[in-house]
């Protein structure tokens, strides 16, 4: 995990120096010297971390992609941060829909036979977050 971190820092610093302009993806890759999947798995850390940050005085960032400049960056301003997290959300909706898809076809094809415990939790987690953006 420290080397995980690490590579948190490393895309933190990489943005942090290309400024207000962020950087795209290859450039962001070329920076951390990683390859695109492994950089996105480092950006999604770093986000996480940035977001609460441990260190006192630290403020809290928002990290990650802006669809319309197509770049990484630490957000400059309330808009763009809700982009990044629009952005995110497009990708939780979309992997929720699937999930849900999933146990459609599951049920439709074998009945409701009874579901593993974590499977019935994730599922009931999944149709709680889903109901609420239908609202």
């Amino acid at each position: 995990m420290a080397d995980k971190i690490e590579l948190a820092r490393q895309v933190f610093r990489a943005l942090w120096e290309a400024g207000p302009a962020g950087l795209d993806r290859d450039a962001l890759a070329h920076a951390v010297q990683l390859p695109d999947r492994e950089m996105r798995e480092a950006v999604e850390l770093c986000a996480k971390l940035s977001a609460r940050p441990a260190l006192p005085g630290a403020k809290p960032e928002v990290v990650g992609f802006d669809p319309m400049t197509r770049r990484y960056h630490i957000a400059n301003s309330a808009e763009q941060a809700d982009r990044i997290i629009a952005y995110a959300l497009s990708y939780v909706r979309s992997g929720l829909e699937r999930i849900l898809a999933y146990q459609e076809a599951r049920t439709l094809r074998w009945g409701d036979t009874e579901l593993p415990q974590a499977i019935q939790q994730a599922l009931f987690e999944a149709e709680e977050v889903a109901g609420r953006w239908r609202r």
